[in-house]
């Protein structure tokens, strides 16, 4: 099962995603992502990390549902509990309501 916080790479995919969904709902086999990306697309919802030494930027405004378990994953490293804060406060920055 994959965990809040895994940074993972989808069977089949180039990209990497962060898991940004609760380990309950991860327990269903699905999980609730953002991609991960090299290059910084220069928006304001694309967070900096680093990734193997290397800047990455996780793109909080592409944010998917996909069945992990069907499609297979690795899980490539974590992220931190300080950036994982910043990529759920951008993602709630989107959908809060008023």
């Amino acid at each position: 099962m994959v965990e809040q916080g895994d940074i993972i790479q989808i069977t089949g995919e180039d990209m990497l995603a962060l898991v940004v969904s609760k380990n309950y709902y991860n327990e269903s086999g699905k999980a609730i992502l953002c991609p991960v990306y090299k290059q910084d697309f220069g928006t304001a919802f694309c967070q900096e990390i680093e990734l193997d030494g290397e800047k990455a930027f996780v793109c909080c405004d592409s944010v998917k549902q996909i069945d992990v378990e069907t499609r297979g994953y690795t899980k490539m490293g974590r992220m931190n509990l300080g950036k994982l804060i910043q990529v759920v406060n951008l993602i709630k920055a989107i959908v809060d309501y008023v």
